[in-house]
């Protein structure tokens, strides 16, 4: 199991044994209708994320003393993938360090495991016959601003809940 780290600290198994992480994306995008009906994008910028992070368990995350008015390093545990038709696959420098990435292989339906060398930000699968698609698998590593988590605890039965709501800088 990969370990949640915010702002340098590691949550405790015991602090997350519901774990859950979400992503969505972020990015300035404006559509407009012309007087014909045809439809137009203007984007000035994207590829950014919103992350929220839901956890529960036996013990409190222990969040509350990292400076929020700060950016904060999150070293995410829910994995993002790259498909492509090709085996040398291009993936996001924002990711964990700690955890090379991984490759698979969609082979007659069925996804197959498959190593991937890096070379920068550039994922080499090695190549399965019959492949008609490739994934590199990555966990990202984000700088984010973020608001303290929301904490809850149960009177009955001593579990504790959090969540943290965090956007890409």
């Amino acid at each position: 199991m990969r370990a949640l780290i915010v702002g340098g600290i590691e949550i405790p198994i015991r602090a997350s044994h519901t774990l859950g992480q979400s992503y969505d994306p972020v990015q300035a995008v404006n559509r407009i209708r012309m007087m014909n009906g045809s439809l137009i994008q203007q984007q000035a910028w994207g590829d950014k994320l919103y992350t929220s992070i839901q956890c529960g368990g036996a013990l409190p995350a222990g969040l509350q003393m990292l400076d929020y008015s700060q950016a904060i390093t999150i070293k995410c545990v829910a994995e993002r993938a790259v498909s492509s038709v090709s085996n040398v696959i291009t993936i996001p420098s924002e990711r964990r360090s700690d955890y090379a990435p991984e490759g698979r292989a969609l082979v007659d339906g069925k996804w197959e495991s498959t190593p991937a060398a890096m070379a920068g930000n550039t994922a080499t699968l090695t190549t399965i016959a019959g492949a008609t698609q490739y994934q590199a698998i990555y966990w990202p590593e984000l700088i984010c601003f973020c608001d303290p988590p929301s904490e809850t605890r149960g009177a009955r039965n001593a579990d504790y809940g959090w969540s943290l709501e965090a956007e890409e800088i």
